[in-house]
């Protein structure tokens, strides 16, 4: 039983930074550096590359709608965000 836990526990831990790429606010993302940018913005691409849509959005369209929409929404997610573009 011990054994479960541990492995249960380790298995949590290697999903922990893909969900903890999605906990970015906006105003988060617009304090990061290019590179971070960068590096959201192919998290969330392949987040909702995943996804059923008929649109899906490329990198440069992600990182517009995040420069133009986090200019006065600092609080909230970026991926949320780019969700309601997509419904």
């Amino acid at each position: 039983m011990k054994r479960i836990l541990i492995v249960a526990a380790a298995a949590a831990s290697l999903a922990a930074p893909a969900f903890a790429q999605m906990e970015v606010t906006c105003g988060d993302y617009s304090i990061m550096d290019n590179a971070a940018q960068m590096e959201t913005i192919a998290a969330i691409e392949s987040e909702t590359s995943q996804m059923a849509t008929a649109e899906n959005l490329t990198a440069d369209a992600i990182h517009e709608k995040l420069a133009a929409d986090c200019k006065d929404q600092v609080d909230v997610l970026v991926i949320d965000v780019v969700k309601g573009y997509m419904n």
